[in-house]
């Protein structure tokens, strides 16, 4: 999505109050709508250099569902949110659907996090502070829930607001970790992997405690491996261009990996098979969330000019 590159995660927070709605004074069949910090104007303020603007305003987010992440019944899903890219699904702490992306609004570069309300509409709660203020460097959002129910979240760090010329194609790009109870105030833990045109992070945790990690990078899309989730070394498992990553492991255990087409790897992302049975929506730029109520969400990008 930027630069040279081409765009389950699966502890939900007890509100009390919407647990026992009449104790509040609330109807059996009246929603409550849980309250989460917004973020002032002023701290997701961001903006690029006009010579560096990404075009993500003309980038759409779209979603579908499919039963089990390889059937989709609906190829074409629904237009959620508009001047948005690099969408990533979660089932948030109030226990609603979440999604955090890149926000393509002039001014407002950066990560930003919407959910899905009662009513089926989606509205923008705020942007993502790290180490408390908002970074307009950060991008490519990728989220892990983590058995002490906390949200890891996985990015790379560019420099798309700072002044003067991109960095060479050369320089590493660092790829970072932060953790968050409430999913929108990060502490960053630090630099996770680092090599040279590497962005659009992607992992997952392996039935046998590895975390595995797929990028975008110059030459394709390549994988690397951690024993905790915070150190990873490459691989040199590398696969051809073919847009961008997003691993899953599906709940029969198989691990999958969605770019152009799906791919299967049945030894722990030592290779991968391509399964050209199955269509996926979009082209690229891809999130499989599980939804709270069964199933899973599939979240994907479109250029639109509105």
């Amino acid at each position: 999505m930027y630069g040279n590159r081409p765009g389950l995660k699966t502890f939900s927070l007890v509100i009390l109050w919407a647990v026992f709605p009449a104790a509040w004074g609330v109807s059996p069949g009246e929603q409550i709508r849980p309250q989460f910090p917004r973020a002032s104007t002023s701290e997701c303020f961001s903006e690029e250099p006009v010579s560096r603007q990404s075009g993500l305003f003309a980038h759409t987010v779209y979603m579908t569902t499919t039963e089990n992440g390889l059937k989709f019944p609906d190829l074409k899903g629904r237009r959620i949110i508009p001047h948005a890219s690099v969408p990533e699904g979660v089932t948030g702490p109030d226990g609603n659907l979440w999604v955090y992306f890149v926000n393509g609004i002039r001014g407002r570069h950066g990560i930003f996090a919407a959910r899905r309300r009662w009513d089926e509409r989606w509205e923008t709660i705020g942007c993502v502070r790290l180490d408390g203020k908002f970074d307009g460097n950060a991008v490519d959002p990728d989220i892990v829930r983590l058995p002490d129910g906390r949200y890891r979240l996985y990015y790379y760090r560019g420099r798309f607001i700072d002044p003067g010329p991109p960095p060479p194609p050369q320089e590493p790009h660092p790829i970072y970790s932060a953790v968050s109870v409430d999913g929108l105030n990060f502490s960053v833990e630090g630099i996770v992997f680092s090599e040279p045109g590497v962005t659009d992070p992607s992992v997952v945790q392996l039935p046998g405690g590895t975390w595995l990690m797929a990028l975008a990078a110059p030459q394709g899309v390549i994988f690397a491996s951690s024993p905790d989730g915070l150190s990873f070394q490459a691989t040199g498992v590398e696969l051809p261009p073919n847009g961008i990553p997003e691993l899953a492991v599906l709940p029969n255990g198989q691990l999958t990996l969605y770019l152009r087409q799906v791919y299967f790897s049945y030894d722990g992302g030592g290779s991968w098979v391509v399964q050209p049975d199955i269509t996926i929506p979009g082209h690229s730029m891809s999130s499989l969330a599980a939804l709270p109520t069964g199933g899973f969400a599939f979240f994907w990008v479109e250029l639109e000019n509105s």
